[in-house]
């Protein structure tokens, strides 16, 4: 008999009097209606059991040495788990003003033995109704609570996009919520069936994201279905077999209780919200089951929104990097190029470190065009384009296509050294290309010409400074007779 939400077994009675008779009758009426007691001789003994396991109810003696049942109930009333409990007082007392003093300091209820005797019908009578109205006042306190945390649990899980976010912050809350010892989320997938991917654990249990799951995509169905169809409470211990889908589950992992709540997103059964529970039997009350399904709509919802703003930043991630490279030749391009410039430009003037460019030209390309035609101008760019990214591989350095047959290299972090290496590497890499060139002036094949300069970049400085030098270079190249690196 448990008339109070969230505890375990029979209400628990704490009986205080110092007449150990007394004392003793009082323990074996209330045991004998089923209640749990505990005992205590005086008001300090009392107290100290209060502090340490919280009863549901005191029977107390108002008079008793040293500490009486007054001062023993104020007492009570400031003792943490304990300002609500029903306490009722056991007394000879009979006069108005103990009655009076007694519901002043905090009794719930007040009891006379006549003669020094005990109703024991009246007293089992007063004690089940204080029970009773003491389990309705903890449950309308408990569903308040719940409620108060659903909607901050529903609002929390609105406001963010990230949908790792929105499942963590979801078995989290549920778990507090619903004080169980683990909440976790059960998505489908066509590939890999039913598996769990998000969980909330107390320390001592096991994790369910190790655990195979043999579920599969359900049909397509009326949505409606779902709720019941895929609604599953297990409760109080009660017996599963391995025949249905989480039998298996429930008893290779021991859960006493166990309780599956679906997550529709339009006409599709997404997925799970589970609550387990392994130490101790446990109920799911109607009101908890139906704050769940209350939920499990907003988080639909919030799947959804974070669903859509995934391929809407996977959308404007796609056209930025359309926008930044060149269609043709598949490396970025001249506006890329400048705000990667100017970026590391201003980089590397806080940083006091050295900034190289390349800019590269195809020897004789109008020639290349002329004679075999622009469709081979285009295959010859893109695989030039290949060449020289093949040979700038650094993570920083960056290739782009700086106009018609001209390319650039910027090199982050590079001495003029350095940069000629890379250039003379490229230059020998397109050269090896062995594309055909019959009108050039200078080789039977593709070649390229490249200026290169390297500086270290000042703050009131601009990147203009650095491409008129590598221009001015390249020009050079071409005045030396082309297929060559000259520096600046």
């Amino acid at each position: 008999m448990n008339l109070l939400p969230g505890r375990q077994g029979a209400p628990l009675i704490l009986v205080v009097d110092d007449e150990r008779t007394i004392r003793e009758m009082l323990q074996h009426e209330m045991e004998q209606a089923g209640y749990r007691t505990l005992t205590a001789t005086n008001g300090a003994e009392a107290l100290e059991l209060c502090q340490k396991t919280p009863p549901d109810m005191v029977l107390l003696d108002a008079v008793m040495p040293t500490m009486d049942g007054f001062c023993c109930c104020a007492a009570i009333r400031q003792t943490p788990h304990c300002e609500n409990l029903p306490v009722l007082m056991i007394t000879s007392l009979d006069d108005e003003e103990s009655v009076a003093e007694a519901f002043a300091v905090g009794a719930t209820d007040y009891i006379i033995k006549p003669s020094k005797q005990i109703h024991w019908g009246v007293l089992r009578q007063r004690v089940r109704r204080l029970l009773q109205a003491y389990a309705a006042m903890q449950e309308l306190r408990q569903r308040s609570a719940q409620e108060r945390k659903l909607t901050q649990i529903t609002a929390q899980v609105r406001r963010s996009l990230d949908l790792e976010t929105i499942l963590r912050t979801t078995v989290g809350e549920v778990q507090e919520l619903l004080q169980v010892e683990q909440v976790a989320i059960c998505e489908f997938s066509p590939v890999q069936g039913g598996r769990f991917t998000v969980e909330s654990t107390r320390a001592g249990w096991p994790s369910v994201r190790s655990v195979s799951l043999p579920l599969v995509m359900p049909p397509a169905q009326n949505p409606e279905h779902y709720s019941t169809d895929w609604l599953v409470q297990v409760a109080d211990g009660d017996e599963v077999t391995g025949d249905v889908w989480y039998g298996a589950l429930v008893q290779r992992l021991g859960m006493q209780a166990f309780l599956a709540v679906p997550v529709v997103l339009g006409e599709r059964l997404w997925g799970l919200l589970t609550a387990h529970h392994y130490s101790t039997p446990r109920s799911w009350l109607p009101h908890e089951v139906n704050m769940l399904q209350q939920l499990t709509m907003q988080l639909a919802s919030a799947i959804q929104q974070a669903q859509l703003y995934q391929q809407l930043e996977a959308a404007n991630s796609e056209l930025q990097r359309l926008a930044a490279f060149d269609g043709l030749t598949q490396v970025p391009n001249r506006r890329r190029f400048d705000e990667y410039l100017a970026q590391e430009w201003q980089r590397l003037a806080r940083e006091q470190s050295c900034l190289a460019l390349i800019l590269a030209d195809i020897d004789f390309f109008k020639s290349y065009n002329d004679t075999y035609g622009h469709v081979a101008g285009d295959e010859c760019l893109r695989q030039v384009a290949q060449a020289i990214s093949r040979k700038v591989n650094r993570a920083g350095d960056l290739v782009a296509r700086y106009g018609g047959e001209e390319f650039a290299v910027i090199l982050p972090n590079t001495s003029l050294a350095a940069a000629m290496m890379v250039a003379e590497r490229v230059r020998q890499e397109v050269a090896q290309l062995r594309i055909p060139h019959e009108k050039s002036a200078v080789h039977g094949y593709v070649t390229l010409s490249l200026g290169v300069t390297s500086t270290l970049p000042q703050p009131q400085g601009s990147p203009a400074e650095l491409i008129a030098a590598a221009d001015q270079a390249l020009y050079q190249a071409k005045q030396q007779g082309r297929n060559c690196v000259v520096p600046y």
